[in-house]
């Protein structure tokens, strides 16, 4: 199990170098796998593993499923 300040600490690694124009896609613990998706200008969606599991490209997929199942047309966010 990931501790929730990891998991934030990480997302705020996530968001500080969006700001500064920088990609963090995906990380990885020695418990846990994490990716990020961005669609838009507005959506942000976070995805865990436990490790070993779901890494990199699966985990990516994963995150595509929960976009479609979150909006209607997720051709807008390509």
């Amino acid at each position: 199990q990931l501790p929730f300040s990891l998991v934030g600490a990480l997302h705020g690694v996530h968001l500080f170098g969006a700001a500064a124009g920088a990609e963090l896609r995906e990380a990885a613990t020695p418990t846990a796998h994490l990716a990020w998706a961005r669609y838009g200008n507005s959506l942000t969606l976070v995805a865990l593993s436990p490790s070993p599991g779901p890494a990199g490209p699966a985990l990516a997929r994963i995150l595509q499923s929960a976009l479609g199942a979150l909006v209607r047309d997720t051709n807008q966010y390509k």
